[in-house]
This record gives C-alpha cells, structure tokens and sequence, in this order.
C-alpha cells in the first residue's frame, strides 16, 4: 500500500531535523596561558611552546591583595617584576589580581571604594611603567562566599567606575556556577569558569582536588544556563599535600626526586615519611603523609569534552594554568593541542 503524500512529507521532516540536529558546529577557540609568576622573563622553552599552540593571549597577574594584620589594611604584595617587556608588547595581555578573600571581611564599603581606586591606581602604573599597549580587559580573582558576595560586588562596581575603559571579567568558581542562589552574579561583562581546585584539599581521603571528572559533573549541570559569557579555565599543575596526625598541614609544588628515598610509597598516589626530613626549609616528621595531585592529560581531556556539551558559544577562550617550563615540560605540544581542539566542534 502506498504511502499518502502527508505521510511522506512528514518523514522527509523528521529526517531533516534529525541530521539536523547533529550537524556539528564550528567555534572559534583561542589558545591562551596564565602567567602566575613574580618575574616575568620567559625562558626560550616557553616562548617556543606558546608559539607552537599559536597563544596571543596571556593573563598576567600584576599583584595579590592580602589583609595586613599588623597595619590593618589592605595590601599590594607578590607584586610583578617584568624584566622582559618586549614580549609583553607584542601579546594581549590580561592583567590579573588575586583578592583574598578575608579582604572583604575586614573592609566597610569606604575602604572599598579607597580599595577599588589603589588597584586600578596600580594596574595604570604598570601600564605606563612599562608602556604596555591598552589594556582590552581586566580579570579580579576572588574566591568570594556568600558573607562577602556583598562588599566584593561592590568592589567589582567601583572598578568598573573607576576604570571603565577595558572590560572586566572575574574568575568563577563550579560551585558559584551550581548555587547562584547563594553565590549571586558578579557585576562583571564576563566570567572566566575555572575548571580545577574541585575537591576538598584539606580533606585527608580526597583522591585528587585539582580536577575529577566525577566531581566536575557534580558541578556541569548549570554550566549552560549561567547568565554570565564565560571563558574557561583547565589546569596544568601538580602538587603534593602534607598531612600530620590526618589533619591538612600545608602544600609543596614539588619535591626533589632525591628526596623520594625517604618516603615509603603506601598506594597509587600516597606517601608516607620514613625518616625526618628538610623539605624547601620545613621539616616533615616520621608518619606525616603526602598526597601526590596531578593533572592528569586524560583528565583535563575529559573535563573538556563534557565542557564542550555545554558551552554554545561560537567563540571561545581557552586559558591553561599555567605558563611555566617546569609545568610545559611534562605536556607534549600534541597533547596541549588536544584540548584546545577538543572544543573547537560542538
């Protein structure tokens, strides 16, 4: 029996919105690095490797903000050192500031407004200092809470009027992305989702703070409705995280492998110290353990492509953390390349 013209019509239809619907988009990605560093030199390594992966962008962080208990006040410190400023002027820079976030438990909103007008005072400073080509962009980094959500958004206001020329973005953390509720929306034109530091460091039975998948997805859900254009964030950093008496006792970005004879290896990423030793001048004592984190290439693949399901914009800023040979060494090129390929389909 053939079938009624309609009936064709609605199969030719439905077989059009089919192939339709998983035609691929193509998205502009932008290769990009955060230089978190307090003397800019590159070495030859580096200005290679950001030339092969074709990075125009560097977000550069010119300074922390940290609460000076002794003068009661807010202060500039690990402020940068450029020595090299030829390449600096050849590249987009992104200058960055990092803001504790116990600033904004100390400050009222006067000290805020004086706040917002030294670090836009300073962030001019070193653009004429070193005479740096105008500045497309600002980023604040602030690991703001729901006590601080208040002070810190204003503080965000106050930079916005008093430098309103680049664009401001902030950095956004996944769990400010889930709860936006509690969290709120950053006064800013866009944000940037940092994609790693998930886990709970100091917690003694975590497997890997820096980036899981399992925990990311924990986290994806509200990625696509956030009302804010974001950039992302993957990392590129390891770690070991000391522990003593199983409670959290601090951090070491590395540890020189002569050192690894004195520590006695109890499963696929701990350690346990074996014999009293100086490490970069603290002493770890017999019993103290040490959780190895990394991140790992496969993981930072997968993050990306479940972040790629989520993101539909055609344009797309990629920044890995972070610029640093010691760091570059461990990712061959192709690897790299891997991720920010990854997105560029969606």
């Amino acid at each position: 029996m053939n079938k009624s013209p309609a009936i064709k019509i609605l199969a030719a239809i439905i077989i059009v919105c089919i192939i339709g619907s998983c035609r691929q988009h193509t998205r502009h990605v932008e290769p990009a690095f955060y230089y978190w560093k307090s003397q800019f030199q590159l070495s030859g390594f580096e200005r290679l490797r950001l030339d092969s992966l074709q990075v125009s962008t560097l977000y550069v962080k010119l300074f922390d903000v940290v609460w000076d208990e002794l003068a009661q006040r807010a202060s500039p410190v690990a402020k940068l050192v450029v020595r090299d400023t030829g390449f600096l002027k050849n590249i987009n820079i992104i200058p960055t500031v990092f803001i504790t976030n116990e600033v904004f438990y100390k400050l009222d909103s006067t000290a805020i407004r004086v706040l917002a007008r030294n670090v836009t005072s300073l962030i001019k400073k070193y653009q004429q200092l070193y005479r740096l080509t105008t500045f497309k962009e600002v980023q604040m980094d602030c690991d703001w809470t729901t006590t601080t959500r208040r002070k810190y958004f204003y503080f965000l206001e106050e930079i916005k009027r008093e430098y309103s020329e680049p664009e401001l973005s902030a950095t956004i953390r996944l769990h400010q992305v889930k709860y936006t509720g509690s969290a709120g929306i950053p006064p800013v034109q866009k944000g940037l989702l940092m994609c790693y530091n998930m886990g709970t460091l100091q917690q003694s039975d975590a497997v890997n703070s820096i980036i899981s998948v399992k925990e990311f997805q924990q986290y994806a859900g509200a990625i696509d409705t956030y009302p804010l254009p974001l950039d992302i964030g993957l990392p590129l950093f390891d770690w070991y995280v000391l522990f003593r008496d199983n409670k959290y006792a601090g951090l070491f970005m590395s540890i020189k492998p002569s050192l690894l004879s004195r520590f006695r290896q109890t499963d696929k990423n701990l350690f346990e110290v074996i014999e009293d030793t100086l490490v970069d001048g603290r002493r770890l004592k017999v019993g103290d353990r040490l959780r190895y984190e990394n991140s790992n290439i496969e993981t930072v693949q997968a993050v990306a492509s479940l972040l790629n399901k989520k993101l539909k914009a055609s344009r797309l800023r990629v920044v890995l953390y972070h610029c640093d040979s010691v760091t570059l060494s461990k990712y061959p090129s192709h690897e790299l390349e891997s991720i920010y390929r990854s997105m560029q389909h969606y």
